[in-house]
């Protein structure tokens, strides 16, 4: 009889915890379908088509592993933190010292 009462108990928490997971999973897999490009220009605002260019730009060069994702992720938290009305030109003054500090040249920009 205990068996059988801990077994059903084991069931119904596996249950209450995979329920929440597979929620979380659903919710990330939205957020995955976002491409890079796609998230830099709604989250830095960008408008013009020389920025949105700029922004594909890096994009590839993450894809093609070129650029580290981590490197434009960082960049990105930090210029929408210190600048939330219009950070793309933070974020990009920021990229461009970071990649050539790692030798990598991130060619292109938009003219302020």
């Amino acid at each position: 009889m205990r068996t059988r009462i801990f077994a059903l108990a084991a069931m119904l928490v596996g249950a209450a915890v995979t329920a929440p997971a597979a929620r979380a999973v659903d919710s990330n897999d939205a957020a995955a379908d976002v491409s890079l490009a796609d998230r830099l220009k709604a989250g830095l605002r960008a408008r013009r088509p020389e920025e949105q260019d700029f922004l594909d730009g890096v994009a590839r060069l993450v894809d093609t592993g070129r650029l580290p994702r981590k490197l434009v992720d960082s960049t990105y938290v930090w210029a929408i933190r210190r600048r939330q009305d219009y950070p793309l030109p933070a974020f990009e003054r920021a990229l461009r010292l970071q990649s050539d500090r790692l030798g990598i040249d991130v060619s292109g920009g938009f003219a302020r």
